[in-house]
């Protein structure tokens, strides 16, 4: 509210007051936003990263939603987050060392649920029946009535028409090898 002139003050002298309050509000607003964006990138280099698919495009891709040669902003897992059925998860497999390259996969199966052989393929916790094949050897990781371990998960891809390994392979995946989920494909948003 603008001050109200008094008789024994001209109106000339209450302007530069306000317009020095207006000013310091104007410093203090521009500073706010400052440290605003400046924290919102702090915090997006520290919980996202930028991902680009290797491969030529025209191959067959692993998942469905992914491409080889996409574009992809993944963020980082942590532990007030659990990954769930459907998440596309990078990770890194069982006995793999340090400087390997991350493999990718879509979470199946989440501790506690059952994996169920049905024909050719499998089921987990009673979901539709997914489109892999499920190995039958008695060496095989993946079995018939396994009850998923706590902090373990089934990481599958999406066709057996690529040869990529998964939990078929690595067994189930645990909590601490899943590094990054995918939390935007870019690819989506202009054409290819």
């Amino acid at each position: 509210m603008l001050p109200r002139p008094r008789p024994d003050v001209a109106p000339e002298a209450i302007r530069p007051a306000f317009a020095v309050r207006y000013r310091l509000l104007l410093r203090l607003v521009r500073a706010g936003l400052t440290l605003t964006v400046l924290g919102l990138m702090a915090f997006a280099w520290i919980n996202y990263t930028y991902f680009t698919v290797p491969g030529e495009r025209d191959s067959q891709p692993v998942l469905f939603d992914i491409s080889r040669g996409d574009a992809l902003i993944l963020a980082r897992y942590r532990p007030w987050r659990e990954p769930m059925v459907g998440d596309i998860v990078f990770y890194r497999a069982p006995q793999a060392a340090a400087d390997d390259a991350f493999l990718i996969g879509r979470i199946e199966g989440v501790p506690g649920e059952t994996v169920r052989r049905r024909g050719p393929t499998m089921t987990v916790g009673g979901r539709e029946p997914l489109a892999v094949g499920f190995e039958l050897s008695p060496d095989a990781p993946v079995k018939d009535g396994d009850i998923i371990a706590e902090g373990c998960y089934l990481v599958l891809v999406d066709s057996d028409a690529v040869a990529y390994t998964d939990s078929r392979t690595h067994g189930y995946i645990g909590r601490d090898q899943i590094e990054y989920r995918l939390a935007l494909n870019l690819a989506h948003y202009w054409s290819k």
